[in-house]
């Protein structure tokens, strides 16, 4: 493993529409932050709406954040690469990671073969279209932070794909490991684990939740710990959430989770 990593920080999901995804995810009993412009997304001065929504839990590591972003990139204003990383039905766009020393981890994945990294420093705005207001940037915000669901932290996350191989190289380039060609594509970072699995085992898997609204497929699953699943069920039965229960977690569905599967699992003592 690179010794620059320190973890997985947070994942980067592409919506199709920010306010019903933001209206879904409070239907789940998160907390969601305010809508955010974002130019490259095609928001802020562009004239366009691209930007996010956060779900921000408590960080398992004080070096790192621990949240979901909720991304949209608005088609007629986005940069070619945010069009096309956040152009797709809703499904993983970007994995972010916490490192020690950027320079030397770039460095590192040059050597591996991927192109040169592109670095900027994050100052944004909170700007609410539904109350108004703006707000800079505050992970640890009490009221952000609180979750009716007793969400703690997202633990892991299982992404369909349909060219194993190309995902094992790209694995092995990025982590600085090796990989069997019988082992599972997997990384594990602190209490964050990421996986890589077959489209069609995927679906196996996950079954009818594995399908979204539309009767596509979802191709991602994440897993977050909660406090209390009798909690986390009272609050998603209230609200009248479809969900399957089975291995000791709540799975909510593709099609009331915004087009991703969710799985409420307990927290580990």
């Amino acid at each position: 493993m690179r010794n620059e990593l320190i973890g997985l920080d947070h994942l980067m999901i592409s919506t199709a529409d920010l306010a019903p995804v933001r209206h879904c995810y409070q239907r789940l009993g998160f907390t969601v932050t305010p809508y955010r412009t974002n130019e490259p997304m095609g928001g802020g001065r562009t004239g366009g709406r691209g930007g996010n929504h956060l779900v921000l839990f408590q960080p398992t590591d004080d070096r790192m954040t621990n949240f979901l972003e909720l991304a949209y990139a608005d088609p007629a204003h986005a940069t070619p690469y945010m069009r096309e990383l956040l152009g797709r039905p809703p499904a993983l766009a970007m994995i972010v990671h916490a490192a020690t020393d950027l320079e030397r981890l770039d460095a590192g994945w040059q050597q591996a073969g991927f192109p040169p990294c592109t670095f900027y420093e994050l100052d944004t705005v909170f700007r609410d279209p539904e109350d108004g207001t703006e707000d800079r940037i505050h992970y640890l915000r009490p009221a952000w932070i609180a979750r009716e669901n007793t969400a703690r932290h997202w633990a892991a996350a299982m992404i369909a794909v349909s060219d194993m191989g190309t995902i094992r190289r790209q694995f092995e380039g990025i982590y600085g490991i090796t990989l069997d060609d019988d082992a599972p594509v997997a990384i594990a970072m602190g209490d964050q684990r990421l996986s890589a699995v077959e489209a069609g085992w995927f679906a196996d898997r996950h079954g009818d939740a594995a399908r979204r609204a539309d009767g596509t497929m979802a191709e991602l699953a994440i897993e977050i710990r909660v406090a209390s699943l009798d909690t986390a069920r009272a609050v998603l039965t209230r609200n009248g959430v479809a969900f399957d229960e089975r291995d000791d977690q709540i799975v909510v569905p593709a099609r009331e989770a915004g087009g991703i599967v969710l799985c409420f699992a307990g927290a580990v003592a």
